[in-house]
């Protein structure tokens, strides 16, 4: 009867120096392109994410600068009433200094004719 012993390749688990050296140069090569394809893969991944962010600043900006075009417009509708605010302020004072000078030139009036009537009288 004959026996058959099983052994292991690589004891223990480990792989010797041996098993390593056996690798050819392809494999190595291809192992190396495999790490590269990786990286670029998630070199890619970081570039999209990036533009995805780009195109969110750029809509961000575009929303900020209608924004800020809107406020321009705003300002200025503003100072144009500012504007005619202070001319309607001037004309306020004018009225009210021909309304004191009426009023003073009626009083006078009111004399002249006092006098008128006096005079009339006599």
């Amino acid at each position: 009867m004959e026996k058959t012993v099983k052994t292991r390749a690589f004891p223990d688990g480990k792989k010797s120096a041996a098993s390593q050296s056996n690798l050819t140069e392809a494999q190595e090569k291809s192992l190396e392109l495999a790490k590269k394809n990786a990286q670029l893969e998630d070199m890619k991944i970081k570039l999209l994410e990036h533009l995805k962010t780009i195109e969110h600043l750029r809509e961000s900006l575009k929303q900020e600068q209608a924004k800020t075009a809107e406020m321009a417009n705003i300002a200025v509708g503003l100072e144009d009433k500012l504007k005619e605010l202070t001319g309607l302020e001037t004309k306020v004072k004018k009225v009210a200094d021909l309304e004191a000078k009426v009023k003073e030139l009626t009083e006078a009036l009111g004399k002249i004719s006092g006098i008128a009537a006096t005079g009339k009288a006599d």
